[in-house]
């Protein structure tokens, strides 16, 4: 519950966002299926996502923080090496673990746009911008 009140505290809306890509990304994706019931939330997001930046075959990745060994990290860092990867890692805030295996994503040096949500967090490659990292939320 604290790691809920902690990220509403720094979360934003739509107004502020000075990225056009998130932007775009949340007025037209992730506020609208927010404003939708709480049924299947993830799986719409992830759709949602995947449809709007019609990646390639192959690169849209799902990575279950919760789930994932610390072993298995190196290899999950590697999909950072292609600037057309959009990672998306589910469950954050789950413990202090997975938050941490969040941080340690999003601060690598090739990631270029991080989006966090509370139910998961999107990693964007694209060297379309400066680094920056952002908390969002439903309006």
């Amino acid at each position: 519950m604290f790691a809920r009140l902690r990220f509403n505290w720094k979360a934003q809306t739509a107004h502020g966002l000075h990225s056009p890509f998130v932007y775009d990304l949340y007025v037209s994706v992730i506020n609208p299926i927010y404003q939708q019931s709480n049924v299947n939330l993830v799986e719409k997001l992830i759709h949602g996502i995947g449809s709007y930046l019609k990646l390639a075959k192959g690169k849209l990745h799902v990575i279950d923080l919760s789930r994932i060994q610390e072993i298995e990290l190196e290899a999950i860092e590697s999909l950072f090496e292609s600037t057309d990867n959009v990672i998306i890692c589910l469950n954050p805030h789950a413990n202090a673990q997975t938050y941490l295996k969040w941080q340690k994503f999003y601060q690598n040096k090739l990631v270029i746009h991080s989006i966090e949500l509370f139910e998961m967090g999107i990693i964007s490659l694209n060297p379309t911008a400066p680094k920056q990292h952002f908390w969002l939320k439903k309006s």
